[in-house]
C-alpha cells in the first residue's frame, strides 16, 4: 500500500480534530459575545438608576427610599463587578480556543503537505517505472 493511502486515516484524524476546533471557536466567540452583552445591559441598567437617584434626590424623596436605592445600586455595580470578571474569563477562553484551532489547523496542514508530497514522490516514482519498462520492451524489440 502506498504511504499516501496509509496516511489517510491520519489525515482524516487531523480533519476531525481540526473541526472540532472550529466549533470550540465558534462557541467561545458567542460566548464572549453574550457576556459583553450582559455587561453592556448591566451598566445602561446601572447608569439608569444613578440618573433616577439624582432626579429622586433633586425632587426631595425621603431618605430611606434614597438609602434603598443606593443599596440596590451597590448591589447592581457588585453585578457590574462580577460581569466583566466573567468577561474577561470568556475572553481567555477564547485565547485558548484559538490557540487550540491554530494548533490543530497547523497539524492539519502539515499532514495534507506531508501527503501531497508522498504523491508526488508516488508518481515521480511510477513515472520512472513506467519509463523503465518501456525502455525494456523497446531494448526486447530491437533484438
Amino acid at each position: 500500500m502506498k504511504k499516501s493511502k496509509r496516511l489517510q486515516p491520519v489525515l482524516h484524524l487531523a480533519e476531525r480534530n481540526k473541526k472540532q476546533a472550529e466549533t470550540a471557536l465558534g462557541n467561545a466567540q458567542q460566548q464572549l459575545a453574550a457576556e459583553e452583552e450582559k455587561l453592556e445591559q448591566l451598566r445602561n441598567y446601572l447608569a439608569e438608576y444613578q440618573q433616577n437617584a439624582k432626579v429622586q434626590q433633586q425632587q426631595g424623596v425621603q431618605v430611606d427610599i434614597l438609602i434603598r436605592l443606593q443599596q440596590f445600586m451597590s448591589r447592581l455595580q457588585e453585578a457590574v463587578e462580577q460581569q466583566g470578571q466573567q468577561v474577561e474569563l470568556s475572553r481567555q477562553m477564547l485565547t485558548h480556543a484559538k490557540n487550540l484551532w491554530t494548533a490543530a489547523y497547523g497539524r492539519y496542514k502539515a499532514m495534507d503537505s506531508l501527503i501531497e508530497r508522498s504523491r508526488q514522490t508516488e508518481l515521480i516514482a511510477e513515472d520512472k517505472q513506467l519509463q523503465k519498462t518501456i525502455d525494456e520492451l523497446t531494448q526486447n524489440r530491437k533484438r
